[in-house]
C-alpha cells in the first residue's frame, strides 16, 4: 500500500505543476481591433495624461486650446 501512495504523490506532483503553470500563463486574446484603432486608443490615452497633468500646472494663460474645439 505504502509504494502505491509514493507513486500517486510522486506523479501527482509533476502533473499538478504542469497544470498549475499552464493556467497561470498569460494568454493573448485577440478582442477584434485593427491596428489603427489601438493606435487612436492609445494616442487618446497620451493626451488625457497629458491634459491630466498640465492641469496641476500654475499656468497664466487665459486661452485653453481644449475650449476652441
Amino acid at each position: 500500500m505504502i509504494p502505491w501512495l509514493i507513486l500517486t504523490a510522486v506523479l501527482a506532483a509533476p502533473a499538478g505543476w504542469i497544470v498549475g503553470h499552464r493556467t497561470a500563463r498569460i494568454r493573448i486574446i485577440p478582442i477584434g481591433a485593427i491596428l489603427a484603432q489601438d493606435q487612436a486608443a492609445l494616442a487618446a490615452q497620451d493626451v488625457a495624461e497629458f491634459w491630466q497633468i498640465v492641469d496641476h500646472l500654475d499656468l497664466d494663460q487665459p486661452d485653453d486650446p481644449r475650449s476652441s474645439t
